[in-house]
């Protein structure tokens, strides 16, 4: 799938600081996760509603209201 196109400089998961929150619609509702740490070549977060969430931790992103959201 071809990277969507943006002005936007990107950042890779694993530069964001613990804490950091990363827009998405999620399978349990949520609309955002929470990034925690980087466990391998994952990352290990936590959706609003409580839910586990791994992404890649070479994911792009890139700023997004008051946090970050995916590149697709």
């Amino acid at each position: 799938m071809p990277k969507k196109k943006t002005d936007n400089k990107t950042i890779k998961l694993y530069d964001l600081p613990k804490g950091a929150k990363i827009y998405e619609e999620l399978s349990d509702g949520s609309t955002y996760f929470i990034f925690d740490h980087i466990d391998g070549m994952y990352s290990f977060n936590k959706t609003e509603k409580g839910g586990i969430i791994h992404i890649k931790a070479f994911a792009e992103l890139i700023e997004h209201e008051d946090g970050y959201k995916l590149v697709e």
